[in-house]
């Protein structure tokens, strides 16, 4: 459209995602160290500067998911291997959402891909927030923050432009004296105000400070009420024609309130907080008013509670009569009804304000009358309550088995943990102890994990000689039969997530049962679900499963070998090389691509050797496995290895022959 500025259109995304995500893989493969990464990172660097400059504000927010990444309103990468382990590695450490600006360094980037590759099973590793901090690392942002909540609330870390103090004496002059007959300047001086957030509190703040000087005495004068008034009325004109968005940004700039800290504390309002608050809603109707509120309390902010009590104060006037709760409850159902979830959590929010305000008013004006006739005063009280259903309020679900149950349990715990008497300490910890089987039959899982991390937590807290106890109630839970679960079709994909998280805390009691269950599981598809469990345990599995090397089935030994390659672990090291030497050939290639994982250096003569010996009569098994050991040494990387390869390029067996020069022929072509 005509005298509007075209908006920027961003370059097809997809290709600079994934080439995040082979830059990722680069740094695992050869090591943020190696030379040959340092071109990759420097080309995607460029590539990266490239786009920031089609981006709004030059910054490009990208959202991670589990298996892909959320691009505005476009899912990429889904199905793509290199992007999958990107975003995996990214979600196992709570990464929502990961920002790039100009800032933006290579070194920083190669920082960036040694933190993810070296913490990962590491449970002592630094939050990516302190990393990036400690580290310096500028021009990368890595937010637990949900994607679209950080674009449409515009969280960023950049801050808006200081004003000049010339301008804001300008802008509050206008605003208190000029009659606004031009409708335009008054238009452009009420955008400006909301465009620069941060302006109107400085200037409200400015005012503050000359009208203190004129009064010395007072030493913290607010704004004057007529003042206030006179500004706020102005907004409020303009602030009906705002889109939503626009308000929320206006509310945000006054939240922290123009009158200076009060003596009440930062959740009490001052009488400056309800003048303004008076002012901007002057002349609105209910439903006006209602929307207004419903905007305040959506609005996201640490602190500044005071324009809320001043809103909520105005509410309970305008509900006098009852007014405004019923039309509260009616927009709930109507949000439940269409399942905006959001939106139903927001004018739950309102409603909740609106009866905890009425509540306080009850208490401290009509207490003496509720002790005269507590009778008389009940058919008021649920008046207050509107046109509530058992189900509005939660009735029906609070007295479920389910609810009842949990809140049950949880008060146990609370006893148990402030328990000093030893008989009543076991009686309340065999009560939970009966409970666990119950819970895992109904598969409430949550509340499993809930119990067993405040049992662990009880197992280093209370005294020494009930500590072996609680052990035994967490050592007596039957992961196995969570596991079978785990495998059953008819698992529902929270209870998927809820069992993995439970597993994992307990690594060191799962990693038995799941190991048992691998070696007994006939179907394939099930056996590779037991190996990304157990590998997301992590660390705790290695020292069961290098006990498990030396065990007569070979495809248990091979799927052991697997999972020390994708834990990472060094101390699997030796034992994988001695498992190179197995009798079935599927375990030595196995063995030899999970040291390959490990880029283990010491382990770079033993592959060479089975490299570069071949007998007179080698199958194609042999050379398979040779092969194998050419990737591995490939892998691992240094003069050893590339002096291996260079003797496997003479092999006798065209095939070995072939892979060795085409490793090496890719090391040439790297820079």
């Amino acid at each position: 459209m005509e005298g509007k500025t075209a908006e920027k259109v961003s370059p097809a995304i997809g290709p600079l995602v994934l080439a995040l995500a082979k830059t990722f893989h680069w740094a695992g493969l050869y090591g943020t160290n190696h030379p040959i990464l340092a071109k990759r990172v420097g080309e995607f660097h460029a590539a990266l500067l490239a786009h920031l400059s089609h981006e709004p504000e030059n910054r490009l927010l990208i959202g991670i998911a589990r298996d892909k990444v959320l691009y505005r309103n476009e899912f990429l990468g889904e199905g793509q291997e290199l992007v999958v382990r990107l975003t995996e590695s990214l979600y196992l450490r709570q990464i929502a959402t990961v920002g790039f600006d100009p800032a933006v360094t290579p070194e920083g980037l190669l920082s960036l891909f040694r933190y993810l590759h070296e913490s990962q099973g590491n449970e002592t590793a630094v939050s990516p927030e302190q990393f990036l901090q400690e580290s310096g690392i500028t021009g990368i942002s890595l937010s637990p923050y949900n994607y679209k909540e950080l674009l449409s609330r515009k969280l960023s870390d950049s801050q808006a432009p200081a004003q000049s103090e010339s301008r804001e004496k300008e802008l509050w002059r206008l605003l208190l004296a000029d009659d606004f007959t031009n409708k335009n300047v008054e238009k452009e001086i009420m955008e400006e105000l909301l465009h620069a957030p941060a302006l109107l509190p400085a200037i409200l703040r400015r005012a503050r400070e000359a009208e203190s000087r004129q009064e010395p005495a007072s030493g913290k004068a607010p704004i004057s009420g007529d003042v206030l008034q006179k500004v706020a009325g102005r907004l409020s004109m303009f602030m009906k024609s705002l889109p939503q968005e626009k308000i929320k940004q206006f509310l945000h700039s006054l939240e922290s309130g123009p009158g200076g800290p009060e003596p009440g504390g930062e959740g009490e309002s001052s009488e400056s907080d309800l003048l303004l608050a008076r002012s901007l809603t002057e002349g609105y109707t209910d439903d006006e008013f209602l929307g207004l509120v419903a905007t305040l309390v959506s609005v996201e902010k640490k602190g500044g509670t005071r324009l809320r009590a001043a809103f909520a104060i105005l509410a309970n006037e305008r509900n006098a009569g009852n007014s405004l709760l019923p039309r509260v409850a009616e927009r709930v159902r109507e949000k439940q009804k269409v399942k905006d979830y959001y939106a139903q959590k927001t004018w739950e929010a309102v409603e909740k304000l609106l009866l905890s305000r009425s509540e306080e008013k009850y208490l401290r004006d009509d207490h003496l009358r509720f002790i005269e006739d507590i009778s008389s005063l009940r058919k008021p009280y649920l008046a207050k309550l509107g046109k509530k259903t058992p189900g509005d309020l939660g009735i029906h679900k609070a007295f479920e088995d389910r609810e009842i149950r949990g809140r049950t349990l949880r008060i146990f715990l609370e006893l148990l943990r402030n328990e000093q008497r030893e008989e009543v300490f076991f009686d309340l910890l065999e009560d939970i102890r009966k409970a666990i089987p119950n819970l895992i039959s109904l598969k409430e899982f949550s509340l499993l994990h809930t119990i067993l991390t405040s049992l662990g937590s009880l197992s280093t807290t209370a005294r020494e000689e009930w500590q072996t106890r609680v052990r035994d109630v967490i050592a007596e839970t039957d992961l196995g039969q969570i596991v079978d679960l785990r495998l059953s079709v008819e698992v529902a994909a929270g209870d998927i997530e809820a069992i993995q998280d439970l597993l994992s805390g307990f690594g060191a009691v799962a990693a038995p049962p799941l190991l048992d269950r691998l070696l007994l599981e006939p179907e394939a598809s099930r056996r590779r679900i037991l190996i990304r469990l157990l590998v997301k345990l992590g660390h705790v599995v290695v020292p069961e499963a290098l006990d498990l090397l030396s065990h007569p089935k070979w495809y248990f030994v091979r799927n052991i070998c697997t999972i020390l390659g994708d834990i990472g672990d060094r101390r699997a090291v030796e034992p994988l090389i001695q498992a190179t030497s197995h009798f079935d050939n599927r375990v030595k290639r196995e063995a030899i691509l999970a040291i390959g994982k490990l880029g283990a250096p010491e382990a770079v003569p033993g592959l060479g050797r089975i490299l570069v010996e071949e007998g007179l009569f080698s199958s194609k098994n042999d050379d398979q496995t040779r092969i194998d050991a050419a990737s591995a040494l490939y892998r691992i990387g240094g003069t050893e290895a590339i002096a291996f390869l260079h003797r496997g390029k003479g092999a006798r067996r065209s095939a070995v022959r072939s892979h060795c020069d085409g490793l090496l022929r890719s090391m040439m072509e790297a820079p």
